[in-house]
């Protein structure tokens, strides 16, 4: 498949269309972890799952603009979220979600070797153990799957991060940088080439429960409602003792009770 680089918009990369059209599509979401920045486009990402995600695969590539030369580069972040994710993509995804709150609280401080060890140790919450972890992190293994990731990083020529690339069975096509959600919408149906459903959208409790924590304003995107609304169907959940507010630098986040003693 020919990658072609596309300067700031998104761009088709293969002329013909896909033959069998009832086949998963997948999406490779590249993405600095070391930057908020980079974090913009999960909000979209959950929305697109909710919505389309009986379409596509999502696999996320994590990366840090200096990966692929390793020169002057602090490599813990990625180091351990592969560590972590060798024991399932559930508890990387908890760890950037996590990390991406600590960064808005701390800062560059956040990316620290302390800081993101203490992040990976919370999660034995969820089941992550500590011990294989620790022995993951100095393995082998882990390496590996850096120069993997890297090499998909130079095959796709990333050079603006963050990057979706989404793959048919003939097509490809790269989006990157941020665009309005109906982009990406319309990009899957350039890609499938025949009219699709939407998925309706779980209830609030079944949405906090499958992505632990979100914000207000990101709650709003995603159900298509206004901030106040969403604020008045959460704190009926509060109610309940099924969810709990924290406030942030960026505003309210809103937490599964069941993950309350992380906060």
């Amino acid at each position: 498949m020919e990658h072609e680089q596309c300067n700031g918009s998104y761009c088709s990369l293969d002329e013909p269309s896909i033959q069998q059209p009832t086949k998963p599509l997948e999406i490779y979401h590249f993405l600095d972890i070391t930057q908020t920045d980079g974090l913009r486009l999960i909000p979209v990402l959950k929305k697109l799952e909710l919505e389309y995600g009986h379409l596509f695969r999502l696999r996320t590539i994590a990366t840090i603009p200096c990966a692929p030369s390793r020169s002057a580069c602090d490599m813990s972040p990625l180091l351990i979220l592969k560590a972590i994710e060798l024991q399932g993509k559930t508890f990387g995804m908890r760890f950037m979600r996590r990390l991406r709150m600590l960064h808005n609280v701390e800062g560059k401080s956040a990316y620290s070797r302390s800081s993101l060890m203490r992040l990976a140790e919370a999660l034995t919450e969820f089941g992550l153990d500590l011990a294989e972890f620790h022995r993951d992190i100095e393995s082998d293994t882990i390496q590996l799957m850096l120069e993997k990731e890297t090499e998909l990083v130079t095959d796709w020529d990333v050079r603006i991060l963050p990057t979706l690339a989404f793959v048919g069975d003939e097509e490809a096509i790269k989006a990157e940088g941020h665009y309005e959600y109906l982009i990406y919408v319309s990009i899957l149906n350039e890609l499938l080439e025949q009219p699709f459903e939407k998925q309706a959208k779980p209830p609030l409790e079944q949405f906090l429960r499958r992505y632990d924590t979100a914000t207000t304003s990101e709650i709003a995107f995603i159900y298509d409602a206004t901030e106040a609304q969403v604020e008045h169907e959460l704190k009926k959940l509060m109610l309940q003792q099924k969810c709990v507010s924290l406030t942030y630098c960026d505003g309210k986040v809103w937490r599964h009770l069941k993950d309350s003693a992380h906060a």
